[in-house]
């Protein structure tokens, strides 16, 4: 005599068989449920941490903004009072990196 399963579909010679296929299968789809809301709580951490960087990376833009704006603000004032402003800019290393201007300040000094 054959048992068939209602939760499996399969056949099984005994009724314990039955039993531990169905328990297995059973432990089974609880695993898959468990595996698909582990994805989606993981999902759902990726989310957010994209949407707090979109608004950290926001904010950030804002305060380089504010700060170019004053910056260039405080220039240009000292530009119009001392009639000019000159920057040296720097490598990591704090060597004076070669601009554009110096290539033509260089060339001019010589004749």
């Amino acid at each position: 005599m054959l048992y068939t399963s209602e939760v499996t579909g399969k056949s099984y010679k005994t009724v314990k068989e039955l039993e531990k296929a169905e328990e297995e299968f059973k432990k089974a789809e609880e695993e898959k449920l468990q595996a698909v809301e582990v994805k989606k709580a993981r999902a759902k951490e990726v989310e957010d941490a994209y949407a707090n960087y979109l608004k950290v990376r926001e904010e950030a833009f804002k305060l380089i903004a504010e700060a170019e704006k004053k910056w260039v603000d405080l220039r240009d004032k000292f530009a119009e009072d001392y009639h000019g402003y000159h920057m040296t800019y720097c490598n990591n290393n704090g060597q004076k990196t070669i601009t554009f201007g110096d290539l033509f300040n260089t060339f001019f000094e010589r004749f």
